[in-house]
């Protein structure tokens, strides 16, 4: 798109040449829908597997995104949290929610099979973005591939946060601005397309708001090239205008409804100082960033390094043929030109990374997993990496091959083997929190006021599986920006007042012996977490005795042992 004008009539006649035969259309439709179902099917085939593999949630966000938007599906609002959380995912998995809830209750369950499509479909774009950004079929085909199976993307693509179509959305809006090899240049309308895109990004995460402004001024600087017709600059210009839409409309609201427009900025570095007061010096900040790509992703690094070196050691044999009197030959295929493609998308992604790596230096970025925040580079990484080994593959001589094949195995087995030694974070599903909301969600009535034991965050995993977050009651909260408070769950007489306070007909939380001389025998168990019906409020002569006598009998039996206790129905259950 940044390349000079073409002469006149020349994009007009690219244009005959590219659109205007219908039977080259339906030709070239064909290999590429084939190519996009292998894509999808592929990326279906990883999510299966990662979640036949026990993957289920990144971080508690997973949870609070599904309870969040529940609440959302059972009271719509402008602005589903109140906080410095993007709309668009709890708009988006709130309207499935309202448009199933006939049917299907909002549960877990139906937002994993929601993320799970939304991973597939970000696999489409990918390869819609691969093929513009390349001009080459067999290219995009590898490269968005592999960006479907790295361990990130893979993983992404079945939890419940937005990253993964956040950053493709992202990467579909620079590819409609790249010029491939080939030519031509992209028609002005792809431009629309990438900045409506963007605006769906830019309102579910922060990070693709650089991109934005990149894209903006990309948008405007093709929009001045030097031949363009006055339509095709309109549009680009519009393109440039709505790219920024997401962003602008966010400060506004912000001004609106908390009276300074940065608000969520301001809320986001108070939460981070909370959480880490002291934190790392500024320089580990700036550069936690790329750090993250080459701890989490190190084969996606490795992998051109060890293309290199075949390359210069197939070029040095080569040569030293050539000396010894040999016919000359191309043992490996000119790879520096197939990567120009990239020049351009690789650039917005530095250009967000190093906005990003100060916004963490002034408390302005996430607070865990970093390397979620550098998904657009990494993605377009894979697809570079993808796309160049394909290619080396397809060119390179048999020893060469043999020599690449043994290389990449190398780099495949030491990414295999330091992998867990270098990632500082790790995955919590929360499978005990998980069972019990699903147990709460069975045995109790669908009105039925529950409280919950707040220990840390993992509340919100029951409040997921749960279902209906609007009737429960978290006892206390855990925000580092409030004072500290104490558990209503340790002592019975807290937990007696605290589940009047908000008329809790049952309990959940940890069994331990508090909540089992409150309550007695839970309903069910799951783990170390129990379900409980709570009890009517005692009478004064009552007070003092029944906690006595819940305490010698909440001591009989492991938790296991009283799970095998009858539990009442949801319909006899008071």
């Amino acid at each position: 798109m940044l390349r000079p004008a073409p002469a006149p009539g020349r994009e007009a006649g690219g244009a005959l040449d590219a659109g205007s035969s219908v039977r080259g259309a339906a030709a070239s439709a064909a290999p590429f829908a084939r190519d996009l179902a292998l894509v999808a099917l592929a990326k279906a085939a990883v999510s299966a597997l990662v979640l036949a593999l026990g993957f289920r949630a990144v971080s508690d966000d997973d949870f609070a995104r599904v309870v969040l938007a529940q609440e959302w599906a059972h009271a719509p609002r402008l602005d589903p949290t109140g906080t410095s959380w993007l709309p668009v995912p709890f708009w988006l998995n709130g309207a499935i929610f309202r448009v199933l809830g006939p049917v299907v209750a909002p549960t877990l369950e139906v937002a994993r099979a929601v993320a799970f499509a939304l991973g597939v479909a970000s696999s489409a774009l990918v390869y819609i973005s691969a093929r513009w950004i390349t001009g080459d079929r067999r290219a995009a085909l590898a490269g968005a591939l592999l960006a479907g199976a790295f361990p990130w993307s893979a993983c992404l693509g079945v939890a419940t946060v937005p990253e993964l179509p956040t950053a493709a959305l992202s990467l579909f809006a620079v590819a409609s601005l790249v010029t491939p090899p080939a030519g031509p240049a992209p028609p002005a309308g792809r431009a629309l397309l990438g900045a409506l895109a963007l605006v769906l990004a830019t309102l579910s995460r922060y990070e693709p708001w650089p991109v934005a402004v990149a894209f903006a001024a990309m948008a405007l600087l093709a929009a001045a090239r030097l031949g363009q017709g006055r339509a095709a600059q309109a549009k680009l210009a519009l393109a440039a205008l709505v790219a920024l839409a997401g962003p602008a409309a966010w400060i506004a609201w912000n001004r609106v409804a908390h009276g300074e427009a940065l608000h969520f900025l301001a809320r986001v570095a108070s939460y981070r100082s909370a959480v880490s007061p002291g934190g790392d010096g500024t320089l580990l900040r700036f550069l936690a960033y790329p750090a993250a790509m080459v701890r989490e992703e190190p084969e996606l690094f490795l992998t051109p390094i060890a293309i290199a070196l075949v390359a210069w050691r197939a070029r040095r044999g080569a040569a030293r043929g050539v000396e010894e009197g040999r016919a000359p030959r191309r043992p490996f295929p000119p790879l520096l030109r197939a990567a120009l493609p990239y020049a351009l998308p690789g650039a917005v992604a530095a250009f967000q990374i190093a906005a990003l790596s100060i916004a963490l230096v002034r408390d302005g970025a996430p607070t865990h997993h970093p390397e979620r925040a550098t998904l657009l580079a990494l993605l377009l990484l894979a697809l570079a990496v993808g796309d160049l080994s394909a290619r080396a593959f397809r060119g390179a001589s048999t020893g060469a091959r043999r020599a690449l094949g043994g290389a990449l195995l190398v780099v495949l087995v030491v990414g295999i083997f330091f992998r867990p030694h270098l990632r500082r974070e790790h995955f919590n599903p929360r499978t005990d929190e998980v069972a019990i909301g699903r147990a709460a969600a069975e045995l109790t009535p669908p009105a039925a006021p529950v409280l919950v034991e707040v220990v840390d965050y993992g509340h919100l995993a029951a409040l997921a599986a749960l279902g209906r977050p609007w009737s429960a009651h978290p006892d206390r909260s855990i925000d580092p920006r409030d004072p500290p408070v104490r558990s209503s769950f340790d002592d019975p007489a807290s937990l007696a007042r605290r589940a009047a306070d908000v008329g809790a007909a049952y309990l959940i939380g940890r069994v331990t012996p508090p909540v089992t001389a409150f309550a007695g025998p839970p309903l069910a168990t799951r783990g170390a977490w129990g379900l409980w019906a709570a009890p009517a409020p005692p009478t004064s002569g009552a007070l003092l005795a029944a906690p006595a006598a819940r305490s010698s009998g909440a001591a009989e039996g492991a938790p296991e042992d009283r799970a095998a206790i009858s539990a009442p129905s949801a319909e006899a259950a008071p």
